[in-house]
């Protein structure tokens, strides 16, 4: 399933992760947006928002076209790495 979003909105990703229905703490994290179909990345891998359980990565002006957004979070013991998948499609505002 795709997320939608307009042309030079400005976006708020956000994630969380469970292990056996419990939330973890996050203690660092990273993110990486690819355009789909090519192997350049829209945002080349730099360092999400921490913030307790959640990750977040915020971005601005985004263009038309379809992406992966990968959110990857090493958990609170320190060992555990997750990696997390967002897809979504950036659409061009009509004018009406």
């Amino acid at each position: 399933m795709y997320h939608q979003y307009w042309e030079n909105d400005d976006v708020t990703f956000r994630g969380q992760y469970e292990i056996d229905h419990e939330a973890q703490a996050i203690t660092s994290g990273k993110v990486l947006i690819m355009v789909m179909g090519s192997s350049t990345p829209y945002v080349v891998e730099t360092d999400a928002t921490i913030v307790a359980e959640e990750i977040t990565y915020k971005v601005a002006d985004l263009v038309a076209g379809q992406y992966r957004l990968f959110f990857t979070a090493i958990l609170d013991s320190g060992a555990d790495q997750r990696t997390g998948i967002i897809d979504f499609v950036v659409r061009r505002k009509e004018a009406g």
